[in-house]
């Protein structure tokens, strides 16, 4: 992945004073980005994002997939429950890359694995990085897979304790 070779100006002392009173400890930015109206960051456990002097978070384990256009200088993602969001970010930095090593490492097991009936699933076992908190597991089919099936859930939950079991988690 390319990296874009804006630099942003870092997180002032008062954006990071407010971030530290959500968070309720002090923030340990790995990279930053801004845009217009935007800075967002990397941090050990979340992704932190600033909009119109308001901070919210995510952590890392319940983002599902994420991107970066550089062309658009956007980076968005989707978390586990469907939820999408994106900012735009001429001064990206190093953030894109840290965005993607933080949601790669809260991944700690993963497998696909073909469902009866046809169709494959990928079992993902997941935790915050920073390795607080419990594992959580989710199950992202393919086209073919119904998931609404109750010999399908039972499988995918079978399969789920089998991989727990396996890797001691």
């Amino acid at each position: 992945m390319r990296m874009t070779g804006h630099d942003a100006a870092p997180p002032t002392r008062e954006e990071l004073r407010q971030l530290r009173a959500l968070r309720g400890r002090a923030p340990h930015v790995i990279a930053h980005g801004r845009g217009e109206g935007v800075l967002a960051v990397a941090l050990r456990d979340a992704l932190a994002v600033r909009r119109e002097g308001r901070w919210s978070q995510v952590g890392w384990q319940s983002i599902q997939h994420g991107s970066w256009a550089e062309d658009e200088g956007r980076l968005a993602w989707e978390l586990v429950d469907g939820t999408r969001d994106a900012v735009v970010l001429p001064g990206a930095g190093l953030l894109p890359g840290a965005f993607m090593e933080r949601v790669q490492a809260s991944i700690l097991v993963q497998e696909r694995v073909e469902v009866p009936g046809g169709g494959s699933v990928v079992l993902s076992g997941r935790r915050n990085p920073d390795g607080t908190g419990g594992v959580t597991w989710m199950a992202e089919p393919s086209a073919r897979v119904a998931m609404d099936d109750p010999a399908v859930q039972e499988f995918i939950v079978g399969q789920g304790e089998r991989l727990a079991a396996e890797y001691g988690l």
